[in-house]
């Protein structure tokens, strides 16, 4: 199937519009085919009944003659007279009373008449000779009873009152003691009237069946749609969302069909395309840093030399001028910016060319002490309450101390400057997992941003009006150089805090 209609639908329509029809179709078949054969059943069950009823008529209505004519006979033998013709006549006429009053079904009767066609027994003409009616066709009916004395006879009849004829079915048999011929009639409406109502509720208790079957059947195909259709379309999302740069989006796998077999291999492509990514991205920035050294280190001189006259320029001239001079305040801004332009270029020549570690056993607990003493009396540190708790059992770590000075002095410095206002921070050590030590530095400031969090380590990235953007790009690296690794917790008004963990497995690092 392929049609332009068809090709825009979506799979799970696709696959109602085919998997419907094959649930549906062979269900109504056989519903139909079920009912058919049931109402087929019932019918030839209920007119073979209805046959039974008027066979067991007309054979009650011989016995009762033949009853009648055995009375008779021995009344005949018993009786004489005036008396034996009393007592006949009246027991006949009980007879014919029987046989009249004997209804088949709503208006059939019984009737009797002899060779002639003379009535013998009616509810309405007997003693009347009927050898040459016809039915409604013009057909002689009473002539073919005489004819053939018992069998079956099927002709149409109209009544008076009728609007149209109705057909008639007749069973007689032949009473050879008489010579009559007994007749039991009914109207094929009436004979044919239970198996009609059984035909009607088998007709649409098979409507009703197909429809609740139907709607089970579909309900469970659109059940079953969704369920296969349910893994492509989060495939599909996926697939959507790694086409947006999300390399990190992966497809559920489960099971071992085919539509796991392709998540596997989308996984695995996707896998791939992130190193490559991550590759790429690392070369990238290897080439910016190593032109970075080269740049850094073919102007420093440049840049150092002249920064170098001004400072001392700046100098002597802020010696020269009182404080309560004009122009001291712009010498005193020379000087100040002076040293920050010196800064960024000693920032840039650490991250550029930062050396190996020197490593050497360190008391970490005294050498943290030393840093927090220092720092503690930085502008920056105005107004923050330094607090420390360290581990006394923490054995020697074999480090680079002043590489970890720089560390160390680095964070407390970024936490003085998340609380402007004043504040706590923790230095603390203790030991980790897997032989490592671990420094932790937590402070009450204004916390990190989660969109900075991802970015925070990356060269340049700075939230601070005057930073370079190096300083946690520089950690980490002495850090990593060092074989540890670095983790910052944060939330916005709620602090931050920063886990140096640092390996003791000196062999390795030695």
């Amino acid at each position: 199937m392929s049609s332009p209609f068809f090709d825009r639908l979506k799979l799970r329509s696709k696959l109602l519009l085919l998997v419907l029809p094959l649930v549906i179709i062979p269900i109504i078949v056989v519903a139909l085919v079920t009912g058919f054969i049931a109402n087929q059943k019932a019918y030839l069950g209920i007119t073979q009944t209805s046959k039974d009823d008027l066979q067991h008529m007309a054979e009650f209505t011989i016995d009762l003659l033949r009853s009648y004519d055995k009375q008779f006979q021995d009344y005949r033998f018993d009786i004489t007279g005036d008396l034996e013709t009393e007592l006949a006549s009246a027991s006949f006429a009980n007879l014919k009373d029987k046989i009249k009053n004997k209804r088949v079904g709503k208006t059939g009767y019984i009737y009797c008449m002899d060779r002639k066609g003379t009535l013998t027994i009616h509810r309405e003409s007997e003693g009347k000779n009927i050898i040459d009616a016809t039915d409604s066709n013009g057909h002689p009916f009473i002539r073919e009873m005489i004819e053939h004395k018992s069998g079956w006879i099927r002709y149409p009849w109209q009544n008076e009152g009728d609007a149209k004829p109705r057909m008639k079915i007749v069973r007689y048999e032949y009473f050879p003691v008489w010579d009559w011929i007994v007749a039991v009639g009914s109207y094929e409406d009436e004979f044919y009237k239970e198996a009609n109502a059984i035909k009607s509720r088998i007709f649409w208790s098979t409507i009703i069946l197909i429809g609740i079957v139907g709607c089970f059947a579909t309900l469970l195909v659109v059940c079953a749609s969704n369920v296969a259709t349910r893994p492509i379309n989060q495939m599909i999302e996926t697939i959507r969302k790694v086409r947006k740069g999300d390399m990190k989006a992966r497809m559920a796998v489960s099971g071992s069909d085919e539509l796991a077999e392709m998540a596997t291999a989308f996984n695995r492509m996707t896998d791939i395309i992130q190193r490559n990514q991550e590759m790429e991205a690392s070369l990238a920035q290897q080439g910016k840093m190593a032109s970075l050294g080269v740049l850094s280190s073919g102007v420093a001189h440049e840049i150092n030399n002249p920064l170098g006259v001004i400072l001392g320029y700046a100098g002597y001239l802020e010696g020269k001028l009182s404080e309560d001079d004009p122009n001291y305040k712009y010498i005193h801004e020379i000087k100040r910016e002076s040293k920050r332009c010196k800064k960024i270029v000693q920032d840039l020549l650490s991250y550029a060319r930062t050396p190996r570690p020197t490593l050497v056993l360190t008391n970490l607990n005294e050498l943290l002490t030393e840093i927090v003493e220092f720092s503690a009396n930085h502008t920056d540190m105005r107004g923050v309450t330094i607090r420390t708790s360290f581990d006394r059992n923490l054995p020697p770590v074999l480090l680079d101390g002043d590489q970890l000075r720089q560390v160390a002095i680095n964070l407390i410095l970024n936490a003085g400057g998340a609380m402007p206002d004043g504040g706590e921070l923790l230095v603390a050590t203790t030991p980790g997992p897997d032989d490592t030590v671990r420094v932790i530095f937590r402070d009450t400031g204004s916390g990190i941003p989660q969109e900075s969090l991802e970015k925070i380590f990356e060269p340049f990235y700075t939230t601070k009006a005057r930073g370079t953007g190096l300083g946690l790009a520089i950690t980490r690296q002495i850090i990593e150089m060092h074989h540890g690794s670095i983790t910052i917790d944060s939330e916005s008004g709620h602090g931050t805090t920063v886990t140096v963990t640092l390996p003791l497995d000196y062999e390795e690092l030695a």
